[in-house]
């Protein structure tokens, strides 16, 4: 009786250590905003080709293929990527990991706006996070722009607003947020919209949208805001339970497979 209890035992820890062990090995690692994204989501901001592994011609791909974002062409585009920036969509359960990795874009929402679509390119070893929020109505896109490694510097503020708005043909003002950082503000009355460009040490904003120009302010102060208060959530860690149940799970699986 008493090795017959032993033998349970040791089968029963023996199948605790290999759930365990089983359930850590299948967790996600997210360590860069390249590991939230679809393989072979990859796209330009121009026209997707692929090119075969033997050297055939490229084969156009659809949008499918690519995953592209459902919008306009002249939407798809990053605040100061060239047009052959290779851009792709992140996918929106995927937002709340970008907290963990220090982005603010997943930390906005309000103003009635939901999140229609993310988009990421990086030009240079500087990546660039561009969340499109919308009422149905009214559309709001913020694009945060950081260095991927340390050693890399922004480039000038102003070099991100080439394709975004037509500077000659838009009245500009200059606003003092109330985090004490500066706005540059245009507003283009015959296109009915507005974009604001804010940095603040190694990150830049720039913010358009066609939402009334009097919200501009408003709006920028809470890009700014959120910049300044955004939690640094740690990487998500599972309970000892969580891993456990992956782990049971697993097994489950590959038992009755």
């Amino acid at each position: 009786m008493a090795l017959t209890l032993f033998v349970l035992a040791l089968l029963g820890v023996l199948v605790f250590v290999t759930a365990w062990v089983i359930g850590g090995r299948a967790l996600p690692q997210i360590n860069s905003v390249q590991s939230l994204l679809p393989q072979g989501s990859q796209s330009s901001q121009q026209h997707g080709e692929e090119t075969l592994g033997d050297g055939a011609a490229s084969v156009p791909l659809t949008s499918t293929d690519l995953n592209l974002i459902p919008v306009d062409a002249s939407d798809a585009t990053l605040p100061g990527a060239p047009e052959s920036t290779q851009i792709q969509q992140i996918p929106l359960d995927s937002l709340n990991s970008l907290k963990s990795l220090g982005w603010s874009v997943p930390h906005l929402s309000g103003f009635g706006l939901s999140t229609e679509y993310a988009e990421t390119g990086v030009v240079e070893g500087i990546r660039t996070v561009q969340l499109r929020l919308t009422d149905g109505e009214h559309r709001l896109d913020i694009s945060e722009t950081r260095p991927e490694e340390t050693g890399v510097e922004l480039a000038a503020l102003e070099s991100k607003l080439d394709g975004v708005v037509d500077t000659s043909a838009t009245l500009r003002e200059t606003l003092t947020l109330r985090t004490g950082d500066a706005c540059e503000l245009y507003v283009s009355e015959e296109a009915e919209e507005w974009t604001a460009a804010m940095e603040s040490g190694r990150v830049q904003y720039v913010v358009t949208s066609d939402l009334p120009a009097d919200t501009a302010e408003q709006i920028s102060n809470w890009v700014m805001a959120t910049d300044r208060s955004r939690v640094q959530v740690l990487p998500i860690v599972p309970t000892g339970s969580e891993r456990l149940e992956r782990g049971f799970e697993e097994l489950l699986a590959w038992l009755t497979d």
